[in-house]
């Protein structure tokens, strides 16, 4: 590595710790900021790391958009001109300049492979732009193998110009003592034991899948809640709907965004995490969960088997029945769900934002030097 390249990191609109992307690009930049002169490239609502450069474009005259601001810097060309290298850390779609080295990491091609699941304009410009800025980058980082060779299998990318480099997860997760999971129960009057769901409500969260499997295993344990954590996104009539039409407005509780401080205690107070997901490039909160000793169920789709393992707990996201039998099977034997907890934690431990830093700069020296 050197000192001396400069490092140029378009971070739009991003804010630390409020989506995984913000996740991934905020640890990257901590990492790497005293390895390479680096400049954030940024819309003036975006969040600047201490230690590092800015550099806000002149953009349109009107509140940020990801779309209208990415396609304005790509024919800025003196923006670059200055960097070594321009890492897209989040997918913005921005073409590279030739007048350096870029990387792109891609988190994952869902506005591609199911285009229903996400905006129409997100799906349109991932259509239209994304191929050819995948063409024209000098290397690609992807968070997991199967978002990997969906590239490869979309476009013919020729694999040695992909990394596969895991995201990490951070230590403010971790197991936490008794006592204080249930301070925190008991001041968000979360008494009575749950199931737990971390995520944007959206289409492809799959979460009428949750709700269904809950309403099957309440049968067993009255008590029992679903929580549902996370910003409310677009497409979600059908999760208010199927709450009402089974009666459930007094067992499930949506806590919208929820305080990273807090979740923590939230993931470590919860019987059960589930995260039946239709498609993931990577899957965060799962990983969160696992670090704080939470049993977690994921679908057995896209990338999630990639960080629960082999021994993880995997269900069709489709099969209604055969989630909440895996519930159960958590809630019921406890012998069960402690040997869960311990592989999970584990299995966290291999994915460590310091490996993932160690990588990304490994990535940009071949960028630099090919």
């Amino acid at each position: 590595m050197n000192k001396l390249d400069s490092v140029g990191l378009l971070t739009g609109n991003l804010k630390k710790n409020q989506t995984g992307m913000a996740t991934y690009a905020f640890n990257i930049i901590e990492g790497i900021k005293d390895q390479y002169q680096i400049t954030q490239i940024i819309d003036k609502t975006g969040d600047i790391i201490e230690g590092c450069g800015k550099n806000i474009p002149k953009t349109f005259p009107f509140s940020y958009n990801y779309l209208t601001w990415s396609l304005s810097l790509s024919y800025q060309k003196r923006v670059f001109s200055q960097f070594d290298l321009v890492h897209n850390m989040c997918q913005y779609p921005i073409k590279p300049s030739h007048m350096n080295r870029s990387i792109i990491t891609v988190h994952d091609l869902i506005p591609v492979l199911f285009p229903d699941l996400v905006t129409p304009v997100y799906a349109w410009q991932s259509k239209s732009l994304l191929p050819r800025i995948l063409n024209k980058t000098d290397r690609i980082i992807t968070v997991s193998e199967n978002t990997k060779q969906d590239i490869i299998k979309r476009y013919q990318i020729t694999p040695d110009k992909i990394d596969t480099i895991y995201n990490g997860v951070s230590d403010h997760f971790r197991p936490c003592h008794p006592e204080e999971v249930y301070r925190f129960k008991e001041l968000n009057n979360l008494i009575d034991p749950y199931i737990l769901f971390v995520g944007a409500l959206e289409p492809k969260k799959n979460i009428p899948s949750i709700i269904k499997a809950y309403s099957l295993c309440l049968k067993i344990f009255p008590k029992l809640k679903l929580i549902l954590a996370g910003k409310i996104s677009w497409k979600n009539q059908e999760i208010f709907s199927l709450i009402k039409n089974l009666n459930l407005e007094k067992n499930v509780k949506i806590l919208n965004f929820v305080d990273y401080k807090d979740l923590p205690l939230l993931y470590a107070g919860a019987e059960v995490f589930v995260f039946p997901s239709l498609y993931e490039g990577f899957g965060l909160p799962p990983l969160e969960a696992m670090k704080c000793g939470t049993p977690v169920i994921v679908s057995d789709r896209s990338s999630l088997p990639e960080i629960v393992g082999e021994k993880g707990l995997m269900v069709n996201p489709e099969d209604i029945s055969g989630l909440s039998r895996m519930i159960l099977k958590v809630l019921n034997e406890p012998d069960f769900r402690k040997n869960m907890s311990d592989y999970y934690i584990r299995r966290a431990d291999l994915f460590t934002w310091k490996r993932c830093i160690q990588e990304t700069m490994e990535s940009y020296e071949r960028t630099l030097s090919g």
